[in-house]
């Protein structure tokens, strides 16, 4: 919403600069988010008259020009070839700026030597000013224009005026509008917001509007209100100045009278309007062009002014005559009826229209216009009829002609006022300030809020303030409750001058915080481990979804677009395009995990779950000097290896890991993570090479999936620590032949059942394949450690534990010792 300084001033009076009226505005909850000067692009341009046009005496098509600025004569060069001695021109003087265009630096003219002549300034072309796409030469002015005049001052654009850009939160749509930012000044300031009159004489006495035009509400729930004007003998034209620099100042386009008329006050009222050429509109059997408000026919075609066509459904409230729709309602006009040159007599539109019907319409249709900006965040059914009179009365000024007495008001059930009962001690106690009845009042009446009686009290009642009953306003539409009306109280007392207390309670501990706690932990412990985490989109595409169930997939009714379509039944899917984002950008090294959650649909009800997920791709080590072993590439194993390290971190142990024989719709080699055995936690594997090829990966990708919710759920907190050891280990290599499918798992099995004295870790350091290896079998080298918390090993004590171990191996796995 654009709202200018002079503007705002003809409703309220106030004195503050436009820095101090934006700190004003921001207090009371309206986000300044910019401030410009009206005529601050044309800052340093002048109205000059050429005094002499001559030939440029080192080229043929340029020209030398002397010129009188208002100052004095300068001397000036120019290539425009249309202009001639005595004709008024704007003029750029050294130091000033041409308006910059967008996505580009402005231009400083210079003094400067143009083929050996000096030029003081520069002659300005329409293109140049940024009035025209294309010109051909120098803006010539009318004969009249003052010599030595701003540039903006000619064109209207008052000095000094400032346009302020606000944002204006959904819930106070009665801030969109010039008088809605008046009545917050005059809160404030104390100063009455003047309304405009309605002078008299523009109506007049005979036919009564009702003679001219009918209105018909098929629909009341979706209009409750619809106000109908008419205007005779108009003559569509330019606006006069006033009416088109109004407009301009805040960024719309002036068209003709009529039709700026009903722009000028939406932004004045914050009421749309919309304008009718009267003899465009079928008749009744009464003879009467009608209005009827209706819903669309489903599948219903309508062109709109735009010259867009429509397909619309039975949900969308069509304004229509008794042959064919004629605008869609509070969005855009038709085609069919619109203002243009011959028109002469105008049909006046004010209504209300149920702001979810004009939100459901302008989305499902994509289109967005000022009206509907408006209406479906909620329009002042009170002031249809008076936004109508004034907008009539202004047609009536700018175009001649004459309004019908009276107006169509098809009213069928009036809306009551609101009125929400206010208690001061409620308030005081809420904000902690001291605040008694008349506060209150006084407070509340500056917004226009007025008590209308005191709520009465049982006779046998102790003593108590007694509550105030506020009546509402209906252009405050989103003031429903008490808590409402307190924090109108909190805005115009000054949330700043509010004391800070700090806390007299202490709130207990919530599951929500130690969950938060929780998957806290899960984040420093991913990332110590060298992940970083990313975060990717809930809604996706359905046809990345191809290797999960399609029964099990939540898919949207009413989706955005077919790329936000389903919610996500994975995280792997949103960590795949992190990676190709990653290597679009020259990082070919990646490692990141991903927290979120995941849906699906099962048995007819919609599951909801928390997952962790990991992906590995690159090299397994930066870059290094010497090469080597630090360029190879991140596999299953390392992915792995940071799994159990992260499980173990959270305390779940003993793992297991079965691996799948058959590829899943994503991974070509796949293992379950189990815990005790048993419970399944999720699964890693190697991402299938058609897959790779999809997301333009290079290298192999490996990934992870963990079911968060089971992990919380048998996390051990509890953390055990011992004494670093104090005495040296021994080690005992063995290599072991084995059956291809014994796992290093299965050999950990079997020495713990062993249960051999003082081992105290077993690691797998070498398997083969081949040469003097049974075809069927492996060998499996691993390093046995043994130590003593108290004492120094023996040799005998270690042989005598290695053997026992030994011959369990031989006999469980089954196994032979290779030599």
């Amino acid at each position: 919403m654009k709202v200018t300084l002079n503007w705002l001033k003809q409703y309220v009076d106030f004195d503050w600069s436009p820095e101090e009226l934006a700190d004003r505005l921001t207090m009371l909850g309206l986000e300044v988010e910019g401030i410009h000067k009206v005529a601050g692009e044309f800052e340093g341009i002048v109205v000059a008259e050429v005094l002499t046009r001559d030939k440029h005496p080192n080229a043929d098509k340029l020209s030398l020009c002397r010129v009188n600025d208002g100052r004095g004569v300068r001397q000036i060069v120019c290539g425009a070839q249309n202009f001639q001695a005595g004709d008024k021109v704007p003029l750029i003087l050294p130091g000033a700026s041409l308006p910059a265009k967008p996505g580009e630096p402005p231009l400083t003219i210079k003094v400067g030597k143009i083929r050996g002549v000096e030029s003081h300034g520069m002659l300005c072309s329409p293109k140049e000013l940024g009035l025209a796409a294309e010109a051909d030469g120098l803006l010539i002015l009318p004969a009249d224009a003052k010599v030595g005049q701003p540039f903006a001052e000619h064109l209207g654009r008052a000095a000094g005026d400032v346009t302020l850009d606000l944002e204006i939160t959904p819930n106070r749509p009665d801030l969109n509008s010039h008088l809605g930012i008046a009545r917050e000044i005059g809160a404030i300031t104390g100063q009455p917001v003047r309304l405009p009159a309605l002078a008299s004489g523009w109506e007049d006495d005979s036919p009564a509007a009702t003679d001219l035009a009918a209105v018909r509400l098929d629909d009341v729930e979706l209009c409750p209100r619809y106000v109908a004007r008419v205007i005779r003998g108009v003559k569509i034209g330019p606006s006069p100045d006033w009416l088109r620099q109004r407009l301009e100042a805040v960024g719309l386009r002036s068209i003709n009278n009529v039709v700026d008329v009903t722009n000028f006050v939406m932004l004045e009222t914050g009421q749309p309007l919309h304008a009718f050429d009267l003899r465009l509109l079928a008749r009744n059997n009464a003879g009467l062009p009608e209005i009827i408000v209706r819903r669309a026919n489903p599948g219903e075609r309508f062109v709109t002014l735009d010259g867009q066509q429509h397909t619309l459904n039975g949900e969308m409230l069509l304004i229509a005559d008794p042959v064919k729709a004629v605008a869609l309602a509070g969005v855009m006009g038709g085609q069919n009826s619109e203002i243009n040159q011959s028109t002469t007599d105008v049909l006046l539109e004010s209504a209300y229209f149920q702001p979810a019907s004009i939100r459901r319409t302008s989305k499902a249709l994509g289109l967005r216009t000022d009206a509907s900006y408006r209406f479906e965040r909620g329009a002042d059914i009170g002031q249809t009829d008076w936004a109508s009179a004034r907008a009539a009365q202004l047609i009536v000024e700018t175009s001649g002609g004459r309004a019908a007495k009276g107006a169509v008001d098809a009213y069928p059930q009036p809306v009551t006022p609101r009125t929400i009962t206010l208690r001061p001690e409620k308030a005081a106690a809420l904000l902690g300030i001291p605040l008694d009845r008349p506060a209150c009042e006084s407070l509340l009446g500056c917004l226009g809020l007025k008590t209308v009686n005191r709520v009465p009290q049982p006779v046998d009642a102790p003593p108590a303030p007694s509550p105030l009953a506020v009546r509402i306003p209906s252009f405050r539409v989103d003031l429903k409750r008490e808590v409402d009306l307190i924090e109108e109280i909190a805005r115009l007392y000054g949330v700043d001058k509010i004391p800070a207390t700090p806390p007299r309670v202490a709130l207990g501990a919530n599951p929500f915080d130690r969950l938060h706690d929780q998957i806290a932990e899960v984040r420093r412990i991913l990332s110590g481990l060298g992940l970083d985490e990313a975060q990717g989109q809930t809604l996706v595409p359905g046809g990345e979804c191809h290797d999960q169930p399609q029964e099990t997939l939540v898919r949207l009714a009413n989706p955005l677009s077919s790329d936000m379509n389903t919610l996500r039944p994975t995280l792997l899917t949103g960590l795949l395009h992190s990676l190709r984002h990653n290597l679009r950008h020259k990082n070919d090294n990646v490692a990141l995990f991903e927290i979120g959650r995941v849906f699906r649909q099962m048995e007819g009800r919609l599951v909801e779950e928390r997952r962790v997920a990991l992906a590995l791709t690159g090299n397994r080590h930066p870059a290094f000097w010497s090469g080597g072993e630090r360029d190879a590439k991140a596999d299953l194993h390392d992915l792995k290896g940071i799994l159990e390290e992260f499980l173990a971190q959270l305390g779940l142990r003993p793992l297991t890991f079965a691996k799948r024989v058959q590829p899943t719709g994503l991974l070509l080699e796949s293992a379950e993570i189990r815990l005790a055995g048993k419970l399944v936690l999720g699964e890693f594997g190697l991402l299938l090479p058609a897959l790779l090829r999809r997301y333009d990966l290079r290298d192999a990708v490996v990934l992870a999936e963990l079911r968060l919710d089971e992990l919380l759920a048998r996390r051990n907190p509890v953390k055990s620590f011992k004494p670093l050891p104090a005495f040296p280990a021994v080690r005992r290599d063995l290599a072991l032949l084995v059956e291809e499918p014994v796992t290093f798992e299965a050999i950990l099995a079997s020495a713990r059942q062993a249960k051999p004295a003082h081992l105290e870790n077993i690691e797998l350091f070498d398997v083969f394949r081949g040469r003097h290896v049974p075809p069927g079998q492996k060998s499996m080298a691993c390093a046995f450690t043994y130590r003593h918390p108290d004492r120094t090993l023996t040799d005998t004590e270690v042989n005598a534990a290695h053997a026992q171990l030994v011959e369990h191996l031989k006999k469980a796995l089954p196994a032979v010792v290779r030599e």
